[in-house]
């Protein structure tokens, strides 16, 4: 297909660091490792160069079945030499997850299960909350049990001031990474949009273009910062260096790009003549920024030990009790599917986000049917 042949890096106007193999031996040599959401775009990318770590073990977790086979059969074929133990399963069953650190004793994880796409969630809020809340907090609690090294949380630049339901559930994911006190050493890091990626907007304009239909733009003015999947997983491995822990960080991204410059890139690389295949705009969509941020109003930026990776901290975050007290009030939501409610404690933990008038009328009117 188009998009798997496509050099990411020209468009972001810059070469990658060396992916050199002592990053993930220094890091990860003789360790147990456990990935979540491991059939994903990260999680498998990340899988794929834990083999130059030496690892002792590596656990590949996911949901989806099909992702999962697929990255097995990809290593097979690789002779992928770490011994390794595919499960499919659930990352919000307590049970499993006891029963996987009790068994495999991972001593490092990167969690990278998450509901991701923006306007799929704005529909489907439940789901949102469970995974990314529910499920962040049930890893973080059964991993402090178990007394794990280090988790490595991989977050989004959308739980910047967050507008969208995918957003804010990531963003008080940040916050448990943040409120985390067990033994069970915890970095978030926030990376921007990763070119390539599973439903990104980059393989979606290369299909478009395969397909000869227009390409879709929601505005002729949206930005977004990108990162390549090779400077992404460096950064993951790297991460568990930063000597500070229970903190969010950023990774470098250079400066934000505009869509229409994306869609250009790709209509060349395409070897198509420029102005031959039509632009689209469709407008945004509910929980839709028309630009984006690495860092929120009321954050402040400080280096770390480790380069490419800064610490952003809020000025204020809620207390320990507070984010307990949610966690119970947002299981309950999601068990009664009682979308106000669920609605009013995200709001009450991120008090910056206000959500769309479409999950606003959705709420309104399931309330009234009660």
């Amino acid at each position: 297909m188009l998009d798997e042949t496509i050099d990411w890096t020209k468009f972001l106007g810059r070469v990658p660091d060396a992916n050199d193999p002592e990053i993930f031996r220094g890091t990860l040599e003789s360790k147990r490792v456990l990935i979540t959401g491991a059939g994903g775009y990260i999680g498998s990318a990340l899988a794929r160069c834990l083999d130059k770590a030496s690892l002792q073990h590596l656990t590949l977790l996911d949901i989806g079945e099909q992702g999962l086979f697929e990255l097995s059969a990809e290593l097979d074929d690789r002779e992928f030499a770490t011994p390794r133990v595919q499960i499919v399963g659930d990352v919000c069953d307590v049970s499993l997850l006891d029963s996987i650190f009790e068994r495999y004793r991972p001593q490092i994880v990167f969690h990278a299960a998450a509901c991701k796409h923006v306007p799929l969630m704005e529909t489907n809020p439940f789901t949102a909350a469970r995974s990314n809340i529910l499920g962040t907090h049930r890893l973080l609690t059964s991993a402090n049990r178990a007394d794990v090294e280090q988790i490595v949380v991989i977050s989004t630049d959308k739980a910047v001031d967050p507008v969208s339901v995918m957003g804010v559930t990531k963003r008080v994911g940040e916050l448990l990474v943040q409120g985390n006190r067990g033994p069970t050493r915890v970095k978030a890091v926030r990376l921007a949009n990763v070119l390539g990626s599973t439903g990104s907007v980059g393989p979606i304009f290369a299909r478009q273009i395969a397909r000869g239909i227009p390409i879709s733009i929601t505005d002729e003015d949206c930005t977004r910062y990108f990162l390549s999947v090779e400077e992404v997983i460096p950064r993951l491995v790297t991460a568990l260096a930063v000597e500070k822990d229970s903190v969010v960080l950023i990774s470098e991204t250079g400066k934000p790009l505009s869509i229409v410059s994306l869609a250009n890139f790709l209509i060349q690389d395409a070897q198509l003549t420029p102005g031959s295949v039509r632009i689209k705009r469709t407008g945004l969509r509910p929980g839709d920024k028309l630009t984006e941020s690495m860092i929120a109003i009321g954050e402040s930026v400080s280096p770390s030990n480790v380069a490419l990776l800064h610490i952003v901290s809020p000025d204020h975050a809620p207390s320990t009790a507070m984010l307990n007290a949610a966690i119970e009030e947002i299981e309950a939501a999601i068990n009664y599917r009682d979308l106000r409610r669920l609605l009013d404690t995200i709001t009450r933990v991120v008090p910056e986000y206000r959500p769309s008038p479409l999950l606003q009328r959705h709420a309104d009117v399931e309330r009234q049917r009660c």
